[in-house]
C-alpha cells in the first residue's frame, strides 16, 4: 500500500442513515429509479428476444444457456462475498476497499485460469462437445466482472440508484443487443450471444470503474481481508446455494432432456424472468443497503419488510394473472409459432412470480441483519428443492421440470419468512394477512381476461392483436382501480398514491 500499516485507515464513511420519516419516502424514490430502469431494460430485453428467436435456432441458444450456467457459478465464486461486505460494514475504510478490489481481481484471474482449462470436463459433463471452446472464450469473463465488483458495490452503499440504472440499461443496449443482433444478422449463430455477453460484461465494468474511480483503492491488508471474509463466506455460502436453485434445472434440462429442450426451457425463464429480476433486483440492490442502515432496529426492519413484500403482492399477483391467461400470445408472438413447446412450461413458471420476486426481500434482510450463515442454511434447502423438482420432474419433460422448480421455490418463500420470525424476530404476519386480499384481486384480473379471451376467440384474431387487447384491458382496470379506489390495494396502495401525487406537485411547482 502507499502508506504505512500503522497509519490509521481513512474512513470512507458510514451508510447515510435517513430518519424514521424519510425512509419510506428514499426507500421508494430509489425504487422509483430501479423501476424505471430495470422496465426500460425489461422492454429492452423483450424486443431483443423478439428479434434474435427468428435469428438463431433452439438448440443454438441451449449451447450458450448451459455455458452461462458455468459462467454464473465461477462468477459468483470470484465474489467471495467481498462486495457485500463493503455495502455492509457500518464504518468503510480504504483498507476495505483496497483489501477488497485486489481480492476480487485476483480472484477473477484464478477463475479464468482454471475454467479455461476445466472446459473440456465440462462439456463431457452437459454431454454438449460444442460447448468446450465456448467455456473458454466465456472464462474472460471473470477477470472482466472481478474488477468492477467493488466500485459497484461502492455506488449501492452510497444509494446512487440512477446512476445504477442508467449503467445496466445502458450495457445492455450498446454491449448486448446491438452485438448480439448484429452478429446473429450475420450468421454467427451462438457466439453472437457469446461476444454480446462479453461486450456487455466489459462496457458495465468500465462504466462502474468511471464513476466510482475516486473511491478505489488498490493494497492489501491480511487482518481487514479475514474480518471482511467472516461476513463474506456466509454471504458466499448464500450465492453458492443461489446460484444452484437458479441454475439446477438448466443442468437437469441440459443434461437428461438435450440443448434443443434446454433452448426451449431457458427462453421461457428469460421471458418470466423479467417481471422477477426487475422488483427482486431492486430488493438485492434498494433494499438491501437500506436495511443496513438501521439493522440494530428490528421495529423498523420489520416494517421494512412487511411493506417490501405487500407492495411486491400488490403489483405481482394481479400481473400473474396477466401473465399466465396471456401465456400463449406472449410465447408465439414474442418468439414465433416454432416456439410453441416453450408455452406451457412458461405458464408454470410464471405461475409463483410473487414467491420469485419476494424470497429476495427475505434473503436482503437476513443479511441486512448479519444472519449470513442462516441465509446460506436457506439457500441451500432452496437449492435441494429445486435439484429435487427439477430431478423428478424431467421425467415429465419439461412440464414436469416447471412443476417441481415452481413448488421448490414457493418453499424457499415461506421457509424464509419462517427463518426471518425464528432468528432475527421480524414477523411477516401484517403481510401475509394482506396477502389474501391480493390473491382474490387476482384471481378477479384472471377471471375479466379469460372471459375476454372467450368473447374475442370466435373473432379469429391474431395473437399480437389479442395480446394489445388483454395488456390494455389490464392496465386500465388496474389504473382506474389504483386512481379511484386505492384502499384495495391496502396501506401501500395509499401510500404510493401519495408519494405520485407529491412527485406531480413539487413538479408543478418548480414548472
Amino acid at each position: 500500500m502507499s502508506r504505512s500499516e500503522e497509519d490509521l485507515p481513512r474512513s470512507q464513511g458510514s451508510p447515510p442513515k435517513p430518519p424514521k420519516e424519510e425512509l419510506t419516502g428514499r426507500t421508494l424514490k430509489n425504487f422509483f429509479w430501479m423501476f424505471a430502469g430495470g422496465s426500460a431494460e425489461a422492454v429492452l430485453k423483450i424486443v431483443v428476444v423478439l428479434i434474435l428467436a427468428r435469428l438463431l435456432l433452439p438448440e443454438e441458444f441451449g449451447v450458450v444457456s448451459a455455458a452461462l450456467t458455468v459462467v454464473a457459478l465461477a462468477e459468483v465464486m470470484g465474489r467471495i462475498g467481498v462486495a457485500p461486505s463493503i455495502i455492509q460494514v457500518k464504518t468503510l475504510t480504504d483498507d476495505h476497499v483496497a483489501t477488497g478490489f485486489t481480492t476480487t481481481l485476483a480472484s477473477g484471474i484464478l477463475m479464468t485460469v482454471a475454467f479455461f482449462f476445466l472446459a473440456g470436463q465440462i462439456a463431457d459433463l452437459y454431454r454438449m462437445p460444442d460447448l468446450k471452446i465456448i467455456v473458454q472464450v466465456f472464462s474472460l469473463l471473470f477477470v472482466i466482472k472481478g474488477a468492477g465488483l467493488v466500485s459497484e458495490a461502492l455506488l449501492q452503499r452510497k444509494m446512487r440508484f440512477p446512476e445504477l440504472a442508467v449503467i445496466r440499461l445502458s450495457s445492455y443496449l450498446f454491449g448486448y443487443a446491438i452485438v448480439a443482433i448484429v452478429l446473429a444478422m450475420l450468421d454467427f449463430g451462438p457466439w453472437a450471444l457469446v461476444w454480446a455477453q462479453l461486450a456487455q460484461t466489459l462496457l458495465s465494468t468500465v462504466l462502474y470503474l468511471r464513476l466510482a474511480w475516486d473511491g478505489i483503492a488498490i493494497g492489501f491488508k491480511w487482518s481487514t481481508f479475514v474480518t471482511m471474509i467472516r461476513f463474506g463466506l456466509g454471504v458466499t455460502l448464500t450465492q453458492i446455494g443461489n446460484y444452484v436453485s437458479q441454475n439446477a434445472d438448466f443442468f437437469v434440462v441440459g443434461r437428461w432432456l438435450g440443448a434443443e429442450a434446454l433452448g426451449y426451457y431457458s427462453r421461457s425463464y428469460l421471458l418470466l424472468q423479467q417481471g422477477a429480476q426487475l422488483v427482486g433486483r431492486m430488493g438485492d440492490q434498494v433494499l438491501f443497503p437500506t436495511l443496513a442502515t438501521i439493522q440494530d432496529d428490528r421495529s423498523r426492519l420489520e416494517r421494512a419488510l412487511n411493506r417490501a413484500l405487500a407492495l411486491t403482492a400488490m403489483t405481482q399477483i394481479p400481473l400473474t394473472a396477466l401473465l399466465v391467461v396471456a401465456g400463449p400470445e406472449i410465447v408465439l408472438t414474442l418468439l414465433g409459432p416454432q416456439w410453441e413447446r416453450a408455452v406451457l412450461p412458461f405458464q408454470i413458471l410464471i405461475s409463483v412470480l410473487l414467491f420469485r420476486t419476494g424470497y429476495k426481500f427475505v434473503g436482503s434482510i437476513l443479511r441486512a441483519a448479519g444472519r449470513v450463515y442462516i441465509a446460506a442454511l436457506w439457500q441451500w434447502s432452496h437449492a435441494l428443492a429445486v435439484i429435487l423438482g427439477a430431478l423428478i420432474g424431467q421425467q415429465f419433460d419439461l412440464e414436469g421440470v416447471a412443476v417441481g422448480v415452481s413448488l421448490a421455490i414457493a418453499f424457499c418463500y415461506f421457509s424464509g419468512l419462517f427463518l426471518v420470525r425464528h432468528f432475527i424476530n421480524v414477523s411477516s404476519r401484517d403481510s401475509l394477512r394482506r396477502l389474501f386480499g391480493y390473491i382474490i384481486l387476482g384471481l378477479a384480473f384472471a377471471a375479466l381476461l379469460v372471459a375476454s379471451k372467450m368473447v374475442l376467440a370466435p373473432v379469429g384474431l391474431g395473437n399480437l392483436l389479442m395480446l394489445v387487447i388483454l395488456f390494455a384491458e389490464f392496465f386500465v382496470v388496474y389504473l382506474l382501480l389504483f386512481t379511484f379506489a386505492p384502499k384495495m390495494f391496502g396501506r401501500e396502495g395509499e401510500i404510493l398514491k401519495e408519494q405520485v401525487l407529491n412527485r406531480i406537485r413539487r413538479r408543478r411547482a418548480k414548472n
